[in-house]
């Protein structure tokens, strides 16, 4: 147990003595030393964006010529001159056409740090959190460009597989992690999506 609060701590110390607004800023550095998911200048939208520390990390990996948009159902107070936010829910009717009024078309990167309320009761939590990661392979089509790539967070557990299933038709190749900034008795997972093909993910609604 000390071994875990240790560890907790060192990466709330780090992103205070770093100005991040939250310790989940190092899951998505070390995802990104690992992944290379950005490149300079990419269009990047971040669903469930709050406190921010995701958007600042893709802030400062896209660059000035690069744009974040983070979405979130709180206000996210302002975080870099190429950041944008939208409070809004992510089942909104009005997101993609919200996201698109800003990114004047499709993203390079989707992000998905989403976790519902949680209520305690495991098969609930899980339920929940696997409807928020459908959600947003839902919006793909829409918002994600060809060979685009997605980081989605997702709770181990039986329905797991099934998503895998569905993003292996639609990316070239996916991988499942756990950086080291996550806590060590949390379920939490990273699917590292890579290279859409938006013309399997049409053939998959037909």
């Amino acid at each position: 147990m000390k071994l875990r609060e240790a560890k907790r701590d060192l990466y709330r110390r780090l992103a205070a003595a770093q100005g991040y607004r939250s310790r989940a800023a190092f899951k998505l550095i070390q995802l990104d030393e690992r992944y290379r998911i950005f490149r300079e200048g990419d269009k990047v939208l971040d669903l469930g964006a709050a406190p921010g520390g995701w958007l600042q990390v893709a802030s400062e990996r896209v660059g000035l010529d690069g744009l974040v948009v983070g979405v979130d159902l709180k206000g996210i107070p302002r975080v870099a001159e190429n950041v944008l936010t939208i409070r809004m829910d992510v089942f909104s009717s009005e997101l993609v056409e919200a996201v698109t009024s800003y990114t004047n078309g499709k993203v390079d990167v989707i992000l998905s740090d989403l976790s519902p309320n949680l209520s305690g009761i495991w098969e609930l939590d899980h339920g929940r959190q696997i409807e928020l990661t459908m959600r947003v392979i839902s919006l793909m089509p829409h918002l994600l460009k060809p060979s685009g790539s997605a980081v989605l967070k997702i709770f181990d557990g039986e329905e797991l597989p099934l998503v895998k299933s569905q993003l292996k038709k639609i990316f070239e190749k996916i991988d499942t992690t756990k950086p080291l900034a996550s806590r060590g008795q949390s379920s939490e997972l990273y699917l590292i999506c890579k290279h859409y093909k938006p013309e399997q993910d049409l053939l998959s609604q037909t």
